[in-house]
C-alpha cells in the first residue's frame, strides 16, 4: 500500500497513525534519568528513528511528531524541553528517513553542522568534547554510504539488521545533537555535567540503534508480506515507476 507517485508521503495515513500510537504508548514505558536535569529519557527513542526507516523522511517525521506530541500529554514527566519537545523526535525520524532513501549526505552534514554550532556558544567551547559523541552517527552514515548501500533490502538478514542499526543511528545521533544544543541554551549546564555523560552517551545511543534494529528488522521483513510497503521498497517502487515512465516516453517517441 503506498501513496501517489511523487508524493512526499507515500504511506497510507492509517499506517502512519499506528506507528505514531506505538511511539505515544512508549512514553509510558520505563525511562532512564537525564543527569543534571531531573527529567527522564524514554526508551521510545529506539522507536522514533524507525518511523523514518519505515516511511521515509516526511512520513517518518509526521509519525514521530504526532506520536511524540501525544506522548508528552500522556507522560508529562518525560517532557524536558517544553511543549515543542516533539520537534526533536521529528528531526530524528527525518534524518533516518533520508538515510533510508540513500541520501546520506543530508544527515551527515546535518550532524556535522550541529556539532559545529555547539562551539558557537562559550559554554559549548568549555564542554568541548561533547560533539565528539556525534562521531557515532557520522561513522554509521559513512559505513552505510560506502559499503552498506543495499543492506536494508538485502536477503541476508544479518546485513539487514546491521543496515537498520546504522540507518537508525543517523536518527538517534541527530536526536542527541539537537537535544544537547537545546539543553545548552535552556539549562546552561556546567561543563562538569557534560563531561560526566561522555562515557554513558555512546552506550546509550548505540543501544538505541541496536534496539531499533531488533524491532525494525522483523517488521521490514514481515510487513511487505501483508502488502504494507515500508523501507527501501517505497524507494524501489518509485524508481520502477520512473523507469516505466521513461520507457513509455521512449516508446511514444519511437511511434
Amino acid at each position: 500500500m503506498s501513496g501517489k507517485k511523487g508524493a512526499l508521503i507515500r504511506t497510507h495515513p492509517a499506517i502512519i497513525a499506528v506507528w505514531a500510537a506505538v511511539i505515544a504508548v512508549a512514553a509510558l514505558l520505563p525511562a532512564m534519568p537525564v543527569i543534571g536535569t531531573g527529567a527522564t529519557l524514554n526508551v521510545g527513542s529506539a522507536l522514533v528513528p524507525l518511523a523514518g526507516v519505515f516511511f521515509g523522511p516526511w512520513g517518518g517525521a509526521v509519525a514521530a511528531g504526532i506520536g511524540a506530541f501525544i506522548g508528552q500529554l500522556v507522560a508529562p514527566h518525560s517532557v524536558l524541553f517544553g511543549p515543542f519537545q516533539f520537534m526533536i523526535p521529528m528531526m530524528s525520524a527525518f534524518m533516518a528517513g533520508w538515510a533510508m532513501r540513500k541520501k546520506w549526505f543530508i544527515p551527515f552534514f546535518a550532524i556535522l553542522a550541529l556539532g559545529l554550532v555547539w562551539y558557537a556558544f562559550p559554554l559549548g567551547r568549555k564542554a568541548w568534547a561533547t560533539p565528539l559523541l556525534y562521531l557515532i552517527g557520522l561513522v554509521a552514515i559513512a559505513i552505510n554510504w560506502i559499503w552498506g548501500k543495499d543492506w536494508l533490502s538485502s536477503s541476508n538478514r544479518g546485513k539487514m539488521f546491521v543496515g537498520v542499526a546504522l540507518t537508525a543511528a543517523a536518527g538517534v545521533v541527530t536526536d542527541q545533537a539537537v537535544g544537547n544544543l537545546t539543553a545548552l541554551v535552556m539549562f546552561a549546564l556546567p561543563p562538569a555535567i557534560w563531561f560526566s555523560v561522555l562515557a554513558i552517551a555512546p552506550i546509550e545511543r548505540i543501544g538505541f540503534a541496536i534496539g531499533a534494529a531488533i524491532i525494525g528488522t522483523p517488521l521490514l521483513i514481515g510487513l511487505p508480506k501483508i502488502s504494507v510497503l515500508v523501507g527501501p521498497l517505497l524507494y524501489e517502487e518509485e524508481v520502477f515507476e520512473e523507469e516505466d515512465e521513461d520507457l513509455e516516453e521512449v516508446e511514444d517517441f519511437g511511434v
